[in-house]
């Protein structure tokens, strides 16, 4: 079973996957191998070009939330924040400048003053596309909760003012049942406190038949860190953050430079094959 982070990671600069690294993952998937993206974004949220990839059928999302059936849905695992403590979050976040959304049962909310608004809070043009794709803008997000009421996968938030973020980082890790990471510079991703990649990928493995020494993944970002030092075999990209290649057991070349292709063609494949 093999893991692997998509933006920065699996992905290029440019949002897309090299002909290199496709081909490779299929050669994988064709020998066995299990491959999911493992990734902070929501099931609806995984660009097109990973869905191509034949043979990819799972997929960890919002930070090992929930583990899915990346076609149908059904979820195989799952860890996320209740209703009430989704609300009381809200409330908090209110009080700060930021924008702010949440995932619920696979899809995106956040409201329409920060839809459509997003330059406000320095957030980057493939960044704000994404969003504009994968969030549902709505009046208002603590009512949309309550109406829905269901447990929340995860919250995003982007900060024009990282003097702001650092307040509300601080405010945020006073409460110990909620879990703090971020994956960009300007952002905080906020979880149930249980809930990490690394947890969900290997729950995936047990209910697959596979134990810990046979899960790999590929990183680079605060929110892997738990990922890559559970796995088996962590691997983290060159341009990965110092924390995570701390964590990793390789270190394998940039999302430039092919870098999850040439770490399963070594780590995975020439093994089998030797």
């Amino acid at each position: 079973v093999i893991g692997l982070d998509l933006d920065s990671t699996l992905l290029k600069d440019d949002k897309t996957i090299s002909k290199r690294t496709k081909e490779t993952l299929e050669r994988a998937i064709r020998r066995g191998i299990y491959i999911l993206p493992a990734t902070g974004r929501t099931r609806t949220a995984i660009p097109e070009c990973v869905r191509q990839v034949e043979g990819i059928q799972y997929g960890v999302c919002s930070n090992g939330a929930s583990v899915v059936d990346l076609d149908t849905g059904k979820e195989f695992y799952s860890c996320k924040i209740p209703v009430l403590e989704a609300i009381e979050l809200v409330g908090i976040l209110e009080g700060y400048h930021t924008m702010y959304d949440c995932y619920i049962d696979g899809k995106g909310y956040t409201e329409k003053r920060f839809y459509d608004n997003l330059d406000e809070y320095r957030i980057e043009p493939k960044i704000q596309e994404l969003i504009q794709k994968s969030r549902q803008p709505i009046d208002n997000l603590m009512e949309e909760i309550q109406k829905l009421d269901q447990p929340v996968e995860k919250f995003n938030m982007f900060f024009r003012n990282l003097e702001e973020r650092e307040r509300v980082h601080q405010e945020l890790l006073k409460l110990s049942h909620l879990k703090v990471t971020s994956s960009l510079t300007n952002n905080l991703e906020i979880n149930a406190a249980e809930c990490n990649k690394g947890a969900a990928l290997l729950g995936f493995a047990k209910i697959k038949g596979f134990n810990r020494e046979q899960v790999m993944c590929c990183g680079d970002g605060n929110n892997d860190y738990e990922m890559v030092k559970m796995c088996g075999v962590g691997v983290a990209m060159m341009n990965g953050e110092d924390i995570v290649n701390e964590a990793a057991d390789y270190i394998t070349y940039t999302n430039e430079e092919d870098g999850v292709a040439r770490a399963i063609e070594r780590l995975c494949i020439r093994m089998q094959e030797n």
